[in-house]
């Protein structure tokens, strides 16, 4: 159940009933356009182990031998760029043939983004992207991304223009979700702390990884090149699908949490004091399955609501169309609740649920008090 808290009729989720009128948003499509035609570019990507002959196009530069996911990531943006069309790609240690590339990535020794050279192995590096309050050392993965992903991201989101503001919300998410864990895992910075519970073997990555050649096989410069432009289409379609799911799916969660934080507000302003104070903090959205912790958490943070005013309760529909009341969270993704349902429903369902609350329908409040479930929206609304 759904939306109470006991006797306690100062707790949010008492007193007088949320109102439910209005109707669910459609749902919107699945697409991947954008994504043929950026891995396209990437496709037609000419890589080479020697300076080409006569007249050669414009270079990208990199290392040769063994790859990594941040150099195939890195040149793979830089790739999708159309800055870089009609350039080659060239993989050599040799320096006199590196000093001619327009671009050089995770090779040379050089960070200097205005003759865009982007190498973190150098002694002394130790550039973050702080300026989106990051602390990872980045690789030639994260440069790219701090000095081309909001190109990359205008380019990629065409034919919408996307406002400056939320340009900078995206790309700052693209970054900590995608980007951040290959610039730790290339700087040898571990996960957690406390030692590792588990082996992952299928991540990027280790993905990444095994298209090189195995100790013991042979392989020439031509194979080896080949192989890093599989993993330069790995690593760039995962980071194009990240920003389609963002912007698909993601992003349109975010509008909705927003729009349903004013909503609260305008419900609210209409109530006395004592009453808008409790309203102010139970929150319903009108999307299944929408992604709201971040955005809520964030929305409000951005908003410097104080704790006390802050939302409580989130109520939705699920996929079998009951509706549920979650806590919510002191952080994405976390158990820990900002004010749990009470105590004496945790664990318990249906009839000796609705018996105790006082309300038929209910479905069941989970035994960590962070998320219940009622039959009906006007069940899940009703403030007993």
């Amino acid at each position: 159940a759904i939306t109470g808290a006991g006797p306690d009729s100062s707790h949010p989720t008492h007193r007088r009933p949320i109102s439910c009128a209005r109707a669910m948003p459609a749902k919107r499509p699945r697409y991947a356009p954008r994504l043929d035609s950026a891995l396209a570019r990437i496709a037609a990507l000419a890589v080479h182990s020697t300076m080409p002959a006569a007249a050669p196009p414009p270079l990208l530069g990199t290392h040769d031998g063994h790859f990594h996911c941040d150099e195939a990531l890195a040149c793979a943006m830089l790739a999708m760029l159309p800055e870089f069309g009609g350039h080659a790609l060239l993989r050599t240690r040799d320096a006199p043939a590196l000093a001619t590339c327009k671009v050089l990535v995770d090779v040379g020794g050089v960070y200097d983004p205005p003759s865009k050279r982007f190498d973190h192995h150098q002694r002394g590096f130790d550039q973050t992207l702080s300026e989106c309050g990051r602390s990872i050392k980045l690789s030639s993965a994260g440069l790219v991304w701090r000095h081309y992903g909001k190109a990359l991201l205008a380019q990629l989101t065409q034919p919408e223009a996307l406002p400056p503001a939320d340009l900078d919300v995206l790309y700052a998410k693209v970054y900590t979700d995608f980007v951040e864990h290959l610039d730790g895992i290339d700087n040898g910075v571990d996960a957690g702390v406390g030692g590792q519970a588990y082996a992952v073997g299928s991540s990027l990555p280790a993905r990444v990884n095994a298209l090189n050649p195995a100790w013991n096989e042979e392989a020439s410069p031509e194979e080896l090149n080949e192989q890093f432009k599989t993993a330069m289409e790995l690593a760039g379609g995962e980071l194009v699908s990240c920003v389609l799911r963002l912007c698909t799916q993601w992003w349109p969660a975010r509008r909705l949490v927003a729009d349903a934080l004013a909503e609260t507000e305008v419900a609210a302003a209409a109530l006395p004091a004592a009453e808008a104070r409790v309203r102010k903090q139970l929150l319903q959205l009108d999307g299944g399955g929408c992604p709201w912790q971040g955005h809520l958490l964030a929305l409000e943070e951005e908003r410097k609501v104080p704790l006390a005013l802050a939302v409580k309760y989130v109520l939705y529909a699920d996929s079998r169309g009951q509706w549920r009341v979650q806590a919510t969270p002191t952080e994405e993704g976390g158990f820990h609740s900002k004010l749990p349902l009470p105590e004496p429903w945790r664990g318990v369902r249906d009839e000796a649920l609705s018996a105790l609350v006082g309300l038929d329908g209910c479905v069941f409040v989970h035994a960590a008090g962070f998320i219940g479930g009622h039959q009906t929206r006007e069940g899940v609304a009703s403030r007993r």
